[in-house]
């Protein structure tokens, strides 16, 4: 029996399962469809005791573009610790071994604070905030004429990356796209196409308790209050919020949205960012 830190195995499922719904009360099948989907594409660390994982974390790869430079990142995803084995190093061991693989290999590494008051315990493993949205929300206006439609994954990838490429931004590969395009169907959401103001865009939006909250679009906070009118009452809402840019919004409350350690570049539009 060994204790420290490896790379997760399918056998160890379960007891990732174990840890996510303790630390995230998230449902059960949606946990195991998590990893039924994903698990061949990720790389989940855990901390061991007696062989048996007691902390984890995930990284999700993907790249950092700016015109023709590129740089390899991961994105730190879904890490908590078993509660009876909290404070006891576990979580930073598993830090500090991905940051020691971003050292040797020359990656960077990201991850997505839950709360702005854990940005401190970031800085202190060696994570700089980088990148930030605008939380806006907007009431809606006159409803104009808007004809949505639905986009595969694949096609709401080539848009996003042909409307954000102009600048920092993370490029995803398509796998993941498709997580997050049924991600977001779980919790009853949709990733639209539309035509406005005679220019394609995209939308990956979801409704919830008469919010439209939108994670991601290529519209400008402008043509989004233009359109507000005809997506809340495509979606039987009262209003919509919605994460915007920061180097495009000027509105809103700001919000880092990512922190990063290795980091390549400046103020990287990173979004797609699972929660």
């Amino acid at each position: 029996m060994t204790n420290g830190v490896r790379l997760a195995e399918s056998g160890d499922i379960p007891s990732l399962c174990e840890i996510w719904e303790l630390c995230f009360h998230d449902p059960g099948d949606y946990i195991r469809c998590f990893y039924r989907e994903n698990f061949s594409r990720i790389s989940a660390y855990v901390y061991a005791v007696n062989d048996r994982p007691v902390s984890m974390l995930h990284t999700l790869d993907c790249s950092f573009v700016n015109g023709a430079e590129t740089r390899d990142a991961r994105f730190l995803y879904a890490g908590g610790t078993q509660p009876d084995h909290r404070g006891k190093g576990c979580y930073s061991a598993l830090f500090e071994h991905v940051k020691a693989l971003a050292d040797r290999d020359g990656f960077a590494v990201f991850g997505k604070p839950a709360l702005r008051e854990l940005i401190p315990y970031y800085r202190a493993l060696g994570f700089e905030p980088d990148s930030c949205f605008r939380f806006v929300t907007v009431h809606p206006g006159e409803k104009l004429p808007l004809s949505v439609s639905p986009l595969s994954p694949e096609e709401y990838n080539r848009m996003r990356n042909r409307a954000f490429c102009g600048r920092p931004y993370a490029k995803w590969p398509d796998r993941h796209v498709c997580w997050c395009v049924a991600d977001n169907e779980y919790f009853g959401g949709k990733a639209l196409a539309f035509k406005f103001n005679g220019s394609d865009h995209f939308m990956m939006c979801c409704p919830s308790e008469g919010t439209l909250e939108i994670t991601e679009t290529d519209l400008s906070l402008d043509e989004l209050k233009q359109a507000s009118g005809a997506l809340c009452a495509l979606f039987g809402t009262r209003l919509l919020k919605a994460y915007m840019p920061d180097y495009s919004c000027e509105e809103g409350e700001e919000i880092v949205s990512s922190v990063i350690y290795n980091a390549p570049m400046n103020n990287t539009y990173v979004n797609l960012l699972l929660s």
